[in-house]
């Protein structure tokens, strides 16, 4: 038996197609309104940990690697 590892919740249409009821947001000009840094296409945040500390417990980095 093997089991889905997400589930990605639809919705319907009036005219009775299915759509996913939410979308993947990808930085753009809007970026930095958002808490990213953008960098020559890299666009860096920090996520914030369980305690209340002033330094991020992680960081994302979204965009295209040179490497």
């Amino acid at each position: 038996m093997t089991a889905a590892l997400f589930e990605i919740e639809t919705t319907e249409a009036a005219d009775g197609t299915t759509h996913p009821a939410e979308q993947i947001w990808s930085p753009g000009e809007d970026a930095k309104e958002h808490g990213f840094l953008a960098y020559s296409g890299l666009y860096i945040t920090g996520i914030g940990g369980p305690g209340d500390d002033a330094y991020p417990a992680a960081f994302v980095f979204l965009g295209k690697s040179a490497c």
